[in-house]
């Protein structure tokens, strides 16, 4: 069940990156342009490191725990902005459930490989 979990979110960092990308090709912005086809480029890149961790999850399970603490900072950023009036607040209720999902990554890591967090976080899985 969490191999599967992992693989289906994974799979949705695609579409994201994909639209965040054309989206800024259509009407490219010299402020956002390069930050956001790195950012696109950067999420493919996570789904992908995230469909191979899956392969063999005891031994990749750093690499799951890692991008659940990278879905925790867009959380914390989201709360941050949102304290100051900048986040809409459907971005709110999206961040609540990335933060499900990292909890997920991260408890669920920890369950599979049988290794507690710091040595998940300092990348020891055996």
């Amino acid at each position: 069940m969490f191999k599967k979990f992992v693989q289906i979110t994974a799979l949705f960092n695609f579409p994201i990156a994909l639209g965040m990308i054309i989206s800024v090709m259509i009407a490219p912005q010299a402020d956002t342009f390069i930050i956001t086809v790195v950012l696109g480029a950067s999420f493919m890149l996570m789904g992908a490191a995230l469909l191979w961790a899956t392969s063999d999850i005891k031994a990749r399970a750093s690499i799951i725990v890692w991008n659940g603490l990278v879905i925790m900072v867009g959380f914390i950023a989201v709360t941050y902005a949102a304290s100051l009036g900048l986040a809409p607040k459907v971005f709110v209720y999206i961040s609540v459930m990335d933060l499900v999902a990292a909890l997920v990554f991260i408890i669920g890591s920890m369950r599979v490989s049988e290794l507690p967090f710091k040595s998940l976080f300092l990348g020891k899985t055996q």
